[in-house]
């Protein structure tokens, strides 16, 4: 009786626990979920355990979504609707990221980067990891394990688990059909879906099929993003600006110092460059939300051979056609001009010819086209069963595969270009078409884009193989205050990984590709035990008190030490109503295989240079390093990008890591229920890179750049940039270049916060109104970049994340209220999701204008129609059209569009029918 009493409990738990993003659970959350009946009593397979339980609620922090949030949230992609889960921070891949993404999609738990979230299909690895391969209409509910679940999962669950279940045992056929758009009538989605399923009395059958194609949005038809902003710090104005690579070509000639100057052929005369008045607006041709076409199959079978042995399989197949579009590219490698080309002669005073350094775009091209076709292969067959002591097994192998080919059009072959601007080499080269003056826009022609563009094609495949098998049982007459369950399992994987570029890349012919072919693969053998033991049971002030622990032992091949990770957990019902719970885990994160084997690429992140104006600084030692590199007291930047090579490293060693979290969740039968939990992670031996704004930073900031990462900054010459007159760390412009950015061993990781949800929910008005809330409060986020260097908290500001080298804000809070009213006839919900204000942690309020990124709110709102077998829904995203704040500091859009909304208020009608 007691036992059927806890489970009615924990079920009245999950259901007003398990949504962080403030929507409604409903019963089909756990009657759905894999179970047996074993004395009346439902088991119940939680993620985070391996050991099924009658306790929904377990001492690790988890929150569950069924498919009806997703829908009542009018979410056409599991990235959108993934990415709004308050416990997500920091940087994250998608729609909105057009330059520096390659049409993936990602999620980041606690801010620690998407390499340290575990993202799982029914408790499996698939390769990719990319959330746009998952169908939503597949999907039954989504687990997020909040606390690090290595022991568990093995490697790269040090933040956490987020576990996608498919539909097992669906019915019927189920039809659905969604269509949105802006309100500026583009960014036009479509969605259709067809899922079926049939049952006999020995299994089950599902198929499921999903197409979602979603337009473009340009930068160039939102007014914060239509120009590059620029401020000259408090008291301006924002003005339109852009890039020092020009389209009339910006000049660095000898006759002038290499100081940057530009031609006016209406005037005939030479002038000093001036962003504000030459700077070229890249973002007229560029994508705010990228354009892609999702077709996805996914299935699942299973068939009971005898009462004690079934067998099961899943599949699945997803193809992504996306593509980014980006301003044509620029000579961004400041080729030499030589006095012999006769356009150099307007930079002579003699009018002869002088020397000179071009940054020339290449607007005559059209823009950069960077397309992917990318195809994910998922497949699972298995065996499970019960033995004839009760003990359940499951045996299965998981095959993973993804196949990355990409087409990128608009690429310059420097090569070529140096030709076209050498008559010498132009004359030797029977195919060149002429002798290219780049001081004037439009004379480059189409001949001369024939010759000296190039498409590139690489490939990149991946493939996941993972052997595993457990038991699971209990110790029979071996009891404390109940059963000692236990779990047993091992696991083997293999990984490989191939990067391969195409013939004119290998030989150095297309300007910052990577040229060198990169293959690696690893495997791995592991173990786990895991046990619950129940401590007390039914006494005063412990209705319950478990003890909860598990060890899992991780080999890999290319690793010198196994490694072992443990973690215990421990829950404690006073009273019962009230659970009180607590776990400590030991995390461990062995290097991707990317992580092992990117190929060194070039990559021009956006940064702060200390000699800006160094003049006016207060650091005598700043001051004296860039005297030392000939800057001129008021130095100025066309361009606030560095010039760096990013790269894998074959010699990493693994991450370790520490985490703890405690808090409690009381419910009430009155339908009030609240939950909170305390989480603390560490995280030593990171790998990560020193970060652009740090090495460059810290260099100049170190006495006669004394600093050891000023041996980071390796000079022009390791990117191939035209050198600077006078410092040997920058490029002609005046950049920092050669930046090495690199994978290493060099990080540590601290973050710490409050998770809280509150729900409550009552009958009225001839229906059922829930009101929730839920949400993370960051107390602190600090890492230290490098051994020896400073720590940094970057709670509450915005910075490079570390993971993807992009700017983000690590808001202190971040958390959704939803208020649902429903009927048989209708329902209606509206949610509203909250980020706090940020501020730029490497911001001078005396130098930027605008260093403060604002608090906003995001307010949704959805009306469904139920019409017996039918269901039509509408609903606004972004209601009232919020706009992402402006920054000072920004490196896209104006605004840190790996954090903000970008597209503005959206319009959506779905319809689905079920028979």
């Amino acid at each position: 009786m007691y036992l059927n009493s806890r489970l009615a409990k924990s079920v009245r738990l999950a259901l007003a626990f398990g949504a962080a993003s403030a929507t409604v659970l409903t019963a089909g959350a756990v009657s759905a979920q894999e179970a047996d009946e074993e004395e009346g009593v439902e088991k119940i397979a939680i993620t985070g355990s391996r050991i099924k339980r009658t306790d929904v609620e377990t001492a690790s922090p988890v929150s569950t979504f069924t498919a009806a949030d997703i829908e009542a949230a009018g979410l056409n992609t599991l990235e959108d609707f993934v990415q709004n889960v308050p416990a997500i921070n920091g940087a994250k891949l998608g729609s909105t990221v057009n330059n520096g993404n390659l049409g993936f999609a990602t999620a980041s738990l606690r801010g620690l980067g998407s390499g340290r979230t575990l993202v799982l299909i029914n408790g499996r690895r698939w390769n990719s990891g990319d959330l746009n391969a998952i169908p939503v209409s597949i999907i039954e509910r989504v687990e997020i394990v909040r606390d690090g679940a290595s022991t568990v999962y093995g490697s790269d669950a040090i933040a956490g688990v987020i576990n996608f279940i498919t539909k097992r045992d669906f019915e019927g056929v189920e039809i659905a059909a969604q269509y949105d758009i802006t309100d500026e009538d583009d960014g036009e989605t479509t969605k259709f879906s067809i899922t079926t399923g049939t049952s006999s009395d020995k299994g089950n059958v599902v198929l499921s099929l999903e197409y979602t194609n979603r337009n473009s949005i340009w930068q160039g038809d939102r007014d914060f993003s239509n120009c590059p902003l620029f401020d000259d710090g408090p008291g301006t104005t924002p003005y339109c600006g852009g890039s020092g690579t020009i389209p009339q070509g910006h000049a660095f000639p000898a006759s002038y110092g290499f100081s940057g100057v530009v031609y006016d052929p209406a005037t005939d005369s030479v002038v000093p460059f001036s962003n504000a008045t030459h700077g070229y607006n890249y973002a007229a041709s560029s994508y705010m939300v990228t354009p892609q076409e999702v077709f996805s199959m996914n299935g699942s079978a299973n068939y009971e051979i005898s009462d004690s042995l079934k067998a099961f399989s899943e599949f699945g197949v997803a193809n992504r056609q996306s593509e980014q579009l980006m301003a044509p590219v620029g000579t961004f490698w400041f080729p030499l001009v030589p006095a012999s080309n006769p356009g150099t002669a307007v930079f002579d005073p003699n009018g002869v010819g002088t020397d000179t350094y071009v940054a020339r775009r290449l607007a005559e091209t059209g823009g950069r086209r960077f397309t992917q076709d990318a195809s994910d292969y998922r497949m699972v067959v298995g065996f499970e069963g019960t033995l004839p002591n009760d003990w359940t097994w499951e045996a299965s192998y998981n095959y993973s595969r993804f196949v990355d080919t990409r087409v990128v059009f608009g690429q310059a072959n420097e090569v070529r270009f140096q030709n076209l601007l050498d008559p010498d080499l132009c004359a030797a080269d029977s195919d060149c078409p002429g002798v290219w003056n780049p001081f004037i826009a439009g004379t480059l022609t189409q001949e001369m884009i024939d010759y000296g563009t190039v498409t590139h094609s690489p490939v990149r495949r991946g493939t996941t193989k993972q052997f595993m098998a457990n038991i699971q049982g209990d110790m029979g007459s071996l009891e404390v205050a109940g059963p000692i369950q236990w779990a047993f399992g091992i696991e083997k994987r293999w990984e490989d990984y191939l990067s391969q570029p195409d013939g004119a890349a290998t030989i150095g012919q297309i300007y910052g590709v990577a040229a060198n072919r990169t293959e690696g693969q690893y495997d791995v053998e592991e173990a786990y035990l895991e046990v619950v033991v129940p401590i007390l049971e039914g006494m005063p002030f412990a209705e319950r008190l478990t003890l909860t622990a598990a060890v899992r032992r991780s080999d890999y091949d290319f690793l010198n030490d196994a490694a072992t990770n443990s973690k215990f957990g421990l829950e404690w019902t006073p009273v019962e109503d009230l659970l009180i719970r607590a776990t400590w885990a030991e995390g461990f994160r062995a290097p991707s295989i990317t992580e092992l084997f990117l190929p060194e690429q070039d990559t021009n992140p956006a940064y702060t240079d200390p000699c800006v104006n160094w003049g006016a600084s207060s650091n005598a030692t700043v001051r004296a390093n860039c005297a030392a590199d000939g800057l001129d007291p008021d130095f100025s930047l066309s361009s606030n990008q560095a010039s760096a090579i990013s790269g894998g490293n074959p010699d990493l060693e693994p991450e370790e890591s520490e985490s703890f979290t405690a808090g409690f969740v009381y419910t009430h039968d009155s339908g009030f229920s609240a939950a909170m939990d305390f989480f603390d992670i560490e995280i030593t031996n990171g790998i990560g890179t020193a970060g652009v704004n740090n090495i460059i930073g810290q260099c100049y900031a170190s006495v006669d750049f004394s600093s050891p990462l000023c041996a980071l900054i390796r000079g022009p010459g390791a990117s191939g940039d035209a050198p600077h007159p006078t410092s040997p760390r920058r490029n002609v412009i005046g950049n920092p270049a050669g930046v090495t950015l690199s994978f290493a061993n060099l990080a540590s990781f601290k973050t710490s916060g409050v998770d809280f949800d509150f729900s409550y929910k009552m009958e009225a008005m001839g229906g059922e109104v829930e009101a929730t809330v839920a949400g993370t409060y960051l107390n602190e986020y600090k890492y230290t970049p490098y051994d020896g260097a400073e720590e940094i908290d970057i709670a509450g500001y915005f910075d490079t994340d570390q993971w993807e080298g992009a700017l983000a804000t690590f808001n202190e809070w971040k958390y959704n209220i939803g208020l649902k009213y429903r009927t048989d006839d209708y329902s209606v919900t509206w949610e509203s999701r909250f980020m706090s204000e940020t501020e730029d942690y490497n911001g001078n309020a005396d130098e930027h204008l605008d260093i403060i990124a604002d608090s906003i709110w995001y307010h949704d709102i959805n009306a469904a129609y139920y019409l017996d077998n039918y269901t039509f829904s509408a609903g606004i995203r972004n209601l009232t059209d919020e706009d992402p704040p402006y920054v000072t500091n920004s490196q896209d859009m104006n605004t840190i569009n790996y954090s903000y909304d970008t597209a503005g208020r959206y319009f959506y009608v779905r319809a689905s029918a079920k028979f």
